[in-house]
């Protein structure tokens, strides 16, 4: 299911876009969950990484798409941006946050169809390339070649990454079912480790990124051979 999100202060055209959200997932056999805001700040107070796609409207009162749209961005690097504006000459600034399309006020169904249709086609050829996690924070979504290792501490499971480090209450079994066979691999009952990012194996150990972790007897065949065919 698609989730979506319209931070419009307009009503009616809030109201508009949601008919054109509705009409094509009806036409296209898609689902959606579409949540409303009414300003910049409403989604930017507590935003978490849970969106495939937002359309923001650029004139807003309280803190305006483009400001909301650099804040999200620095919390999350995969979420569609669309700009809904009255005014085409906002759509030079939109480039620096990657925004995919801009809507022009009065907006028709037939453009609204075509670049809705472009968002979906970009987030289905990077579906399965992410992570939804319910952190002690809230809900992020990571992007699974920043995974770099998971480490089990405890009852608690810490997911290392290029960008810092997420904590989640989930098992490491369930991690695992959830990420590429073939990407991943324990090297012990403790590290799930990202094979991508293996530097070398020495002795009993497995270099990734600055640390090394220890391959345990058990796993150390298997751990082995999953790395071998990785690369092959």
């Amino acid at each position: 299911m698609l989730r979506i999100a319209v931070v419009e202060d307009d009503k009616s055209c809030s109201e508009l876009l949601k008919g054109y959200i509705e009409r094509y997932c009806k036409e296209n056999a898609e689902e959606a969950r579409v949540s409303f805001f009414g300003d910049g700040i409403d989604i930017a107070s507590d935003y978490t990484a849970q969106y495939d796609i937002i359309f923001l409207d650029i004139v807003m009162r309280h803190m305006d798409g483009l400001k909301t749209a650099e804040y999200i961005r620095k919390k999350d690097k995969n979420v569609i941006l669309a700009f809904v504006t009255s005014d085409a000459r906002f759509a030079i600034k939109g480039y620096a946050v990657e925004a995919l399309c801009f809507l022009i006020k009065p907006v028709s169904y037939s453009v609204f169809s075509k670049e809705f249709g472009r968002c979906l086609d970009k987030i289905k050829s990077g579906r399965g390339k992410h992570i939804v996690l319910n952190t002690e924070n809230g809900m992020d979504r990571v992007a699974v070649d920043q995974i770099v290792y998971i480490e089990s501490q405890n009852h608690k499971m810490i997911i290392n990454t290029t960008e810092g480090s997420h904590c989640v209450y989930e098992t490491m079994r369930s991690l695992e079912e959830r990420l590429p066979k073939k990407q991943f691999a324990r090297c012990n009952n403790c590290y799930l480790v990202n094979l991508d990012h293996v530097r070398g194996v020495h002795g009993e150990f497995v270099v990734i990124a600055s640390r090394e972790l220890k391959i345990s007897r058990s796993r150390r065949k298997g751990f082995l051979q999953n790395l071998e065919l990785f690369f092959s």
